[in-house]
């Protein structure tokens, strides 16, 4: 493809005339398209899941409130009688006295009939790899959505001009045909006074107004596909479909220019769907080296401050304060984190794969539009030079069938060659146009901030 010389066409909006309408229709449907306004609040909600996975870097802080009623239970025996009755004894035949009186052994509940706690908990993490790449994941994610957005309205911007020129096309399309009914009237006005000079027969009356007939339905149809492309357009621009379009016909087309094909390179450059295929395989590296890490140990700092005590008060006396450390350790899960570890890595190697297919199928997307645009700007070349022939040929032959030296057959068909020739140059230009818009769409070179 190096060094290779493709022919394009360097649009210049100022050549052409109505383009302001179709700017302001652009600006209009990015607005308000339904669509679009869907893929922005996805993206919005990718942001606010961004700052979710941020807030798990800072310290977590709750209230905790537990007050426990309790009956039965284990119960501790205490052989405090056991243990010092003998001792008081031998003190008190000693002394002679009784100042050492016996005790009974005790009996203590496990469970205190009343409790409460009341404490406030802050949790930080200090070391938690799940945490750091996920906020780095969620971050790529969120940058795949703002580059959804781009993408839609690329093409949008793209499905817009082309659903205008449609409109415009058929437009066009109805215009000329009823200019040419005029011509149709005409030739009946013109068989009438030849019949009334007794220069033809009445067949040549019905045939033309079988002919004004057919072209009615003709007519009818173009009017119809007027009415469906106008609502097409505004469907994209989210208005009533039935909604009037403005129409500006252009009149000047710019000519072919020879550039390179760099095109290609734009392209690859500016294209959306291949800077979120690199952001999924940096999505696919960061997964593998999240699972790499789980063989690592998490680290957090606890601290609870409140208070405890059978009857809720809450003094010097109840109060309590206590800092840990805690630290977990994963050593063995049975390999399940190593299939983990080998998915993510295959993941990261499709990744690799449908980027590299990606930038293949734009490659040949850009070619297949430069090859688009060459054959419509030939087609119309070959169209007009077609209407002129046509219409030096039906020039001469309404000449001559007003003389009667032509057939209303030869007539007809003159008529209907020339009204052909109308047509396709007026399908050519705006297919010229619509493949204009695919190429900016197809090198990104139409993108809308």
């Amino acid at each position: 493809m190096k060094n290779r010389v493709l022919l394009i066409i360097l649009m210049i909006p100022s050549l052409l005339q109505g383009q302001p309408v179709l700017e302001e229709y652009i600006s209009y449907g990015l607005e308000n398209n339904l669509a679009l306004k869907q893929k922005q609040s996805d993206y919005e909600r990718s942001i606010e899941a961004l700052k979710e996975a941020k807030g798990l870097f800072y310290p977590g802080i709750s209230f905790n409130a537990r007050y426990t009623v309790s009956d039965g239970g284990r119960v501790i025996d205490f052989p405090v009688g056991d243990l010092l009755n003998p001792v008081y004894a031998t003190l008190n035949s000693l002394t002679s006295s009784s100042l050492f009186p016996m005790i009974d052994n005790q009996q203590i509940n496990f469970l205190r009939p009343t409790e409460h706690e009341t404490k406030m908990r802050l949790v930080q993490p200090v070391i938690n790899t799940d945490i750091y790449f996920n906020s780095k994941i969620r971050k790529e994610m969120t940058l795949i959505g703002e580059m959804d957005i781009g993408q839609y309205r690329r093409e949008l911007t793209a499905e817009i001009k082309k659903a205008y020129y449609n409109a415009a096309m058929t437009d066009a399309l109805v215009s000329m045909l009823l200019d040419t009914r005029k011509l149709l009237l005409e030739n009946i006005r013109v068989n009438r006074k030849l019949i009334s000079n007794d220069k033809i027969t009445a067949d040549y009356i019905y045939r033309s107004e079988a002919e004004l007939n057919k072209f009615d339905q003709e007519l009818q149809n173009a009017e119809k596909n007027n009415k469906i492309a106008c609502a097409y357009l505004n469907f994209l621009l989210n208005r009533h479909l039935a909604d009037s379009i403005i129409i500006q016909q252009p009149e000047v087309f710019p000519a072919l220019s020879q550039v390179s094909d760099d095109h290609i390179v734009t392209a690859i450059k500016n294209r959306e769907e291949i800077r979120k295929l690199e952001n999924y395989e940096k999505i696919t590296g960061l997964q593998v080296k999240m699972n790499q890490s789980q063989k690592l140990p998490e680290l957090f700092a606890v601290a609870d401050y409140g208070f405890q005590g059978e009857k809720y008060a809450f003094n010097n006396e109840q109060d309590y304060m206590q800092a840990s450390a805690v630290l977990t350790w994963n050593l063995f899960e049975g390999f399940s984190n190593k299939a983990k570890i080998r998915q993510a890595v295959i993941q990261k190697e499709i990744a690799g794969s449908q980027l590299e297919e990606a930038k293949k199928q734009i490659e040949l997307q850009v070619i297949d539009a430069l090859n688009e645009l060459s054959t419509a700007d030939k087609g119309i070349t070959a169209a007009e030079s077609r209407l002129k022939n046509a219409r030096e040929s039906y020039r001469i032959v309404e000449k001559k069938y007003g003389e009667g030296q032509v057939s209303l057959i030869e007539y007809i068909d003159a008529r209907t060659s020339m009204t052909q020739s109308e047509e396709n140059l007026i399908i050519s230009k705006f297919k010229y146009l619509s493949s204009f818009a695919e190429f900016e769409n197809i090198t990104a070179v139409n993108k809308t901030e």
